[in-house]
């Protein structure tokens, strides 16, 4: 099922935000043209990975607490302390939206 969580004119090139989807805490990113969506807290430690800092043209995420670094196309841990991946949701696009569907995308 499809959720819109944001305009993509309001998703500003390298930002990422926190929407409550289903219950699901999610991070929402814009890395030029195409949006990822991850789960929101860092699988080390607790903390929102949306107030990290995002690398746009790498398209990854940095844990503000600790520094882990995570790929935002496929969750994937990029430098520790955290060991565990992101889950990863599917984006798409329609009409100017930013849609996010809960069914994990890999």
């Amino acid at each position: 099922m499809w959720h819109t969580v944001a305009r993509v004119a309001d998703l500003r090139d390298g930002e990422g935000r926190s929407v409550l989807v289903g219950g699901v805490e999610v991070g929402v990113y814009r890395c030029g043209e195409e949006f990822f969506a991850v789960e929101n807290v860092c699988t080390h430690a607790h903390a929102y990975l949306h107030e990290g800092s995002v690398d746009r043209v790498r398209c990854t995420v940095e844990c503000p607490l600790h520094g882990a670094e995570f790929d935002l196309r496929s969750g994937a841990v990029l430098s520790p302390p955290a060991e565990e991946p992101l889950r990863t949701f599917r984006v798409r696009v329609v009409h100017g939206e930013v849609q996010v569907d809960l069914g994990e995308d890999g």
